[in-house]
């Protein structure tokens, strides 16, 4: 068993305004890395800002782009890892992808999104996880870890500890659309989702999210709430082994560092309950079985179509 200290960085959503985001990312790792920690955990898609519309398709960037080269430059300053989020592109598709950067200065690994924005991104069914120094951390990207699927590949992997970095919007007033039911069960995810991770897997899970505002969810009628009554509310925490809350943030930009506790555990597993066939909170079921599914569909041809023709107005310059 070893102690080591994470920082989450529950960053705002500066998709106005990239460089001012990896400021003040800059900004609050280097202060969290006074304290000692190992590793800092930035949100989903913290290098451009969280953006659910083919807009975000311009800040796309290579594997070794401006968000590797950041984060590797100021992990080996810091002597730290650093996890963070951009949108990858392969120079073929689109992805939403996480990276981690070592102490050394270099990636020692990328996770790319499979429960992707369907509008925006191609869906990746790849790697769980990352090998390091410190462990083999398990990394899914906000709606990857909602869902039982993910939970059961985390457990065969064998992981030392999990990292949810998210940009999940919840609804910032009830409604006559949104009950206060509805509201409460959306700030209560976070833990939820977290400690079934921890409950199963009996490992500390971290969950990293962004706060503020976004651009206009792609979807139609089936998003039109998300884009009325939805904003980032942060509630970033951390779990441990145990299940049970380390640390939780409210809802302002900021860092909070934790120390957890890793290694073989004889614990028995909790088996998480799931409801509608897959989820590992309750939700609605209406919008689960038919607004979602008719969503992505709809998502999946627009991106098959349009990031095509957008590549292509790019190459020809």
């Amino acid at each position: 068993m070893k102690i080591i200290k994470v920082a989450i960085i529950q960053l705002k959503n500066y998709y106005e305004n990239q460089m001012a985001g990896y400021d003040k990312a800059t900004a609050l790792i280097t202060r969290a890395a006074d304290q000692g920690i190992s590793i800092a955990v930035l949100p989903e898609l913290s290098g451009c800002g969280y953006i659910p519309n083919q807009s975000i398709w311009q800040y796309a960037e290579p594997a070794d782009g401006k968000t590797a080269q950041w984060a590797c430059e100021l992990s080996a300053q810091l002597g730290i890892y650093i996890g963070a989020g951009f949108i990858e592109t392969d120079g073929k598709d689109f992805y939403n992808s996480y990276l981690l950067s070592n102490p050394q200065g270099k990636i020692c690994g990328i996770i790319r999104k499979e429960d992707a924005e369907a509008y925006c991104f191609k869906r990746s069914k790849g790697d769980t996880y990352i090998d390091t120094d410190i462990g083999r951390i398990g990394i899914g990207i906000c709606a990857d870890n909602h869902n039982i699927d993910r939970l059961n590949r985390m457990k065969s992997a064998n992981i030392d500890f999990m990292l949810m970095p998210h940009a999940s919007p919840a609804p910032y007033k009830s409604n006559t659309q949104i009950s206060e039911s509805d509201r409460q069960l959306f700030e209560e995810q976070p833990y939820t989702v977290a400690a079934s991770y921890s409950n199963y897997l009996r490992v500390p899970t971290i969950f990293a999210n962004a706060v503020g505002t976004f651009p206009e969810f792609m979807g139609g009628l089936g998003v039109k709430s998300y884009n009325q009554n939805f904003c980032l509310m942060g509630g970033s925490l951390v779990t441990n082994a145990e299940g049970e809350i380390v640390s939780k943030m409210g809802s302002e930009e900021g860092y909070e560092v934790s120390a957890i506790t890793i290694g073989p555990n004889s614990m028995t597993p909790v088996v998480p309950t799931v409801y509608h066939k897959k989820w590992l909170h309750p939700g609605n079921a209406l919008f689960r079985y038919v607004v979602l599914p008719m969503v992505v569909r709809k998502g999946i041809r627009s991106y098959n179509k349009e990031h095509v023709l957008y590549l292509n107005t790019l190459r020809k310059g």
